[in-house]
């Protein structure tokens, strides 16, 4: 039987791949805070994502480590909240590093959650092979977060970075909060409406993730994104087509920093674009089975 490790994996998305790697067999642990956790089929392990302890044995011969940890961004930039993002990312990374480095038996493959936050605020659409870097606080975040896993040469374990945009999930995330809004009549553009939107839906994130495990040689780095962005404009649109309304009204650029503060959030998650698609996913034989928004978006509604 193979088996998983899931690092920080109690959250929406640690769920997910949680009962996709469940449904085939595998063995799923799971390193979480969540002290006597006990879950059918699941081995909780604790640990606090910042020293060595006994949690370092779970990696022992295990096939797959994905470290998923991370605080979400939904949140005020203060000094206070970036170094709680800084340290939620980098201190677990470099703790798996640390302790991958000394199993006696590594595991095979080692995926690190990254963003494509990356990109924040660039204008040309970036892939894989990009080389371009974002200039706001979210991209220079994930450019340190990527060289913390970067640091760590492990000669016998595979070592991926996978840069996840919003995932479109009926149970929490973007579409989760947008779908009420559409359908009381307000879900318009956002300021112009201009602002890239990367997404994919929740059904293409788990089998994209499990696709990447079964790579005999994968790549070092891969967008967890449609090939197929669209504006905030555009989504928008889809949205409101697919729950039947045919208005929605739009949020100027003011009102949107007025609702972003009142919400707890910083404006530019609203406001900035994300122009990341994705290039290896399709050289390498992925097939995206809901790529399209109108698609992704009438298949969840």
């Amino acid at each position: 039987m193979r088996k998983i490790v899931l690092a920080g994996g109690s959250g929406h998305l640690g769920t997910l791949l949680k009962a996709a790697f469940l449904d085939v067999g595998w063995e799923v642990v799971i390193l979480s805070r969540q002290r006597n956790k006990k879950e059918d089929g699941v081995t909780y392990v604790f640990w606090d994502g910042e020293h060595l302890g006994a949690w370092v044995h779970a990696l022992e011969g295990v096939d797959t480590v994905i470290n998923l940890s991370g605080k979400s961004i939904q949140c005020r930039f203060t000094s206070e909240n970036r170094a709680i993002l800084e340290r939620s990312r980098i201190l677990p990374t470099d703790a798996l590093g640390r302790a991958i480095s000394q199993c006696d038996k590594p595991p095979r493959l080692w995926i690190n959650f990254s963003g494509i936050s990356i990109f924040s605020g660039l204008e040309e659409l970036q892939d894989e092979t990009s080389l371009a870097v974002g200039t706001d606080y979210l991209a220079q975040l994930t450019r340190r977060w990527e060289a913390a896993f970067s640091a760590f040469d492990l000669s016998d374990t595979f070592k991926v970075i996978l840069r996840v945009s919003p995932v479109l999930s009926k149970q929490q995330g973007m579409f989760a909060e947008l779908l009420p809004i559409a359908k009381w009549g307000l879900g318009g553009n956002v300021a112009d409406g201009s602002q890239y939107v990367s997404w994919i839906h929740q059904q293409d994130f788990v089998a994209l993730v499990q696709w990447i495990i079964e790579q005999t040689r994968p790549r070092r780095v891969y967008h967890a994104c449609s090939p197929h962005p669209v504006t905030n404009a555009t989504f928008m649109k889809a949205l409101r087509e697919s729950v039947g309304v045919s208005f929605g009204l739009p949020l100027p650029r003011i009102m949107a920093h007025i609702g972003s503060f009142v919400k707890g959030v910083d404006s530019s998650i609203l406001l900035q674009s994300v122009p990341a698609t994705t290039k290896y996913t399709i050289e390498d034989g992925f097939v995206f089975k809901l790529g399209n928004i109108k698609e992704a978006l009438a298949d969840l509604v």
